[in-house]
């Protein structure tokens, strides 16, 4: 009898397991609004939890069939995540350079902009491993004082910068702001900076509500509180590309900020409809993920950029004084 059993369940549960693949797959591909807590684990973490499921069932009813499933989870997880684009970036960085510490300190050379994203954690000191990253441009979130901010970009940039201020929301720079805009309702920041190579780039600071995994997501309140934070974060992407859109043919545009929201996302559709870059999607090199910062599973901290404003490279690096990762990118300005 447990024999026939054993058979029938080395059978059915894998087959169970392949239709919860099919299903997750689907949902990834249309990111429909009503699963949204579906599409906000990350594809290694449901291969993580096929592979697992189908290795429980190879070890107590055997069958090929779970094999089978453990490969197809395997291969979905390592072919699909973007961290293992990033991982195989770096390694080819690596086999061509032999290392690539030396090139990551070395200051962006004439002609491209090093942009940093931070967290700041509301102090001086989420902001010091800045000073090493000799950026041209810095999105704060969580930012600390304005005066403390004021004498930082003293030290970072000299007399030639510029401040913008939002709450806990800032932007610093190289160069002139020509316009600044805050949103009154959030602390939103948008500036248009002027460079020493005379390059327009407009600069939107975005505030959006949080909206990531969590262990209590397949809690009914919790599931339509997500979806609804989605189709809001949304609207404000589209709001702001829109109503307050600064960029013209010859400037281009950054849009970045600790989202809270996974990469992928359909939140970042209207991103994505414009020709905006994910600059990690399209360059990133290594472990992008930047939360929590001691041990990364989330790349909630992003930065994109128009197509005139073409990555080069991104990483991500630790920031002692945060619990997000600090985000850099270097950027290659296209000639109008």
């Amino acid at each position: 009898m447990w024999r026939k059993i054993q058979k029938f369940l080395a059978v059915f549960l894998p087959l169970i397991l392949l239709l919860i693949y099919i299903g997750v797959v689907i949902c990834m591909l249309n990111r429909w609004d009503p699963v949204t807590p579906i599409t906000l684990v990350p594809i290694w973490g449901w291969a993580v939890m096929g592979m697992f499921a189908s290795l429980l069932c190879w070890i107590f009813f055997r069958g090929f069939l779970s094999v089978f499933v453990f490969c197809v989870w395997l291969i979905t997880g390592i072919g699909f995540s973007e961290e293992t684009h990033g991982l195989a970036r770096e390694l080819a960085v690596f086999l061509q350079n032999n290392s690539d510490s030396e090139e990551s300190r070395d200051p962006p050379t004439p002609g491209r902009l090093r942009v940093v994203n931070v967290e700041a954690n509301a102090s001086e000191e989420g902001l010091r491993k800045v000073l090493e990253l000799e950026p041209d441009i810095v999105i704060v979130q969580n930012a600390p004082d304005e005066s403390v901010l004021q004498s930082f970009a003293d030290e970072l940039f000299g007399t030639n910068r510029s401040v913008a201020v939002n709450q806990s929301n800032a932007i610093l720079a190289r160069g002139e702001f020509r316009e600044t805009l805050a949103e009154p309702e959030s602390t939103t920041l948008h500036v248009r900076l002027r460079t020493r190579a005379g390059v327009t780039i407009d600069i939107t600071n975005l505030d959006l509500e949080r909206c990531a995994p969590r262990l209590d997501m397949w809690h009914p309140d919790v599931w339509e509180e997500l979806i609804e934070a989605r189709r809001k974060n949304r609207r404000l992407i589209r709001n702001y590309l829109g109503v307050h859109e600064l960029t013209g043919e010859k400037s281009g545009r950054i849009v970045s900020g600790g989202f809270g929201t996974p990469p992928g996302d359909d939140a970042f559709r209207p991103l994505a409809n414009t020709d905006m870059l994910d600059a990690f999607g399209e360059a990133g090199i290594g472990w992008g993920n930047t939360f929590p910062s001691e041990y990364p599973v989330l790349r909630l901290d992003q930065v994109w950029v128009s197509e005139n404003l073409a990555p080069l490279k991104a990483t991500a690096r630790v920031n002692p004084a945060s619990e997000h990762r600090i985000v850099v990118c270097d950027l290659e300005v296209a000639k109008n």
